[in-house]
């Protein structure tokens, strides 16, 4: 990975933490800011841009793309994005961001993210291996099973205890996540802290089951099954019974059975169970 690290402090002072950058995700949030900006549909009209306008509603935040277009606009663009999906996400939602707030009076402090739909190639459920994790991509099966939405917190502001010091934007990484330690320098807490969810963001999710068809199906072989984590717009859009295409990115969760807790970290999907991106678990 190409990354850059960049100490935070002054000259001669040790660093209070280190910043990671990720310069190909900065590249990615920057060229994906300017394919919403300038791709036009066949009226020479930007496409998305009605589109971002309609995130000024209350109940919207998820900007759906066609990954066709992304795909003619810019092919290495969409490769990287195919390719390492988990690692640029959350900069791809920045760029969402940015352009919403560009085109739109949006609250500062909504999130947005972006939903992918039309990938080209279609996998089966049995097809999942490691070697799709991270990346984007499309499978298709019956919802089996659903489970009642639950908020999940995404990015927790603490109090620490011991100095009153505010430790914000703490990203949940598969469970509770608590700060490794207070980020005053003259304060070594590192287990005594209060969530202050009055500022912590927190996003719906929703977790389905879903299992190969019939016609997926090989002869004599039991149908294999996969947990789907809806976020946003997607939660309670799919039920048992439903045929669906989900668009998202494999990944491992430590604990499945943590899921209902705070701190998952999930991707977005879309209200749509056919253009819906979501993460699917194994």
């Amino acid at each position: 990975m190409d990354l850059a690290v960049a100490a935070v402090g002054g000259a001669g002072a040790a660093p209070q933490h280190q910043q990671i950058r990720d310069e190909v995700a900065e590249k990615c949030q920057k060229l994906f800011l300017d394919f919403l900006e300038e791709f036009q549909n066949s009226d020479g009209e930007v496409k998305y841009l009605r589109d971002a306008e309609e995130l000024i509603r209350p109940e919207r935040n998820t900007l759906i793309v066609s990954f066709a277009d992304l795909e003619q606009f810019n092919q290495q663009l969409s490769t990287t994005i195919q390719e390492e999906f988990y690692r640029v996400y959350p900069y791809l939602c920045r760029a969402t961001k940015t352009f919403a707030r560009d085109h739109g009076n949006v609250p500062a402090n909504k999130d947005f993210y972006v939903a992918f739909q039309d990938l080209p190639t279609r996998h089966k459920i049995r097809e999942l291996t490691s070697a799709k994790i991270g990346s984007l991509l499309r499978i298709s099966g019956q919802v089996v099973r659903t489970h009642p939405v639950h908020p999940e917190l995404v990015s927790g502001t603490f109090l620490c205890l011991d100095c009153q010091t505010v430790i914000k934007d703490v990203e949940q990484q598969f469970k509770y996540t608590l700060p490794n330690i207070c980020r005053n320098p003259v304060c070594a807490n590192r287990r005594r802290f209060l969530l202050d969810t009055n500022k912590s963001r927190f996003v719906d999710f929703q977790k389905v089951r879903i299992q190969e068809t019939q016609g997926e199906l090989p002869r004599g072989s039991i149908p294999r099954s996969v947990e789907v984590i809806l976020r946003a717009e997607a939660v309670e859009s799919a039920q048992a019974g439903d045929k669906c295409d989900f668009t998202g990115s494999l990944i491992v969760v430590p604990d499945v059975s943590q899921l209902s807790t705070p701190g998952l970290l999930i991707l977005v999907a879309s209200r749509r169970p056919s253009r819906s991106c979501c993460e699917l678990l194994s």
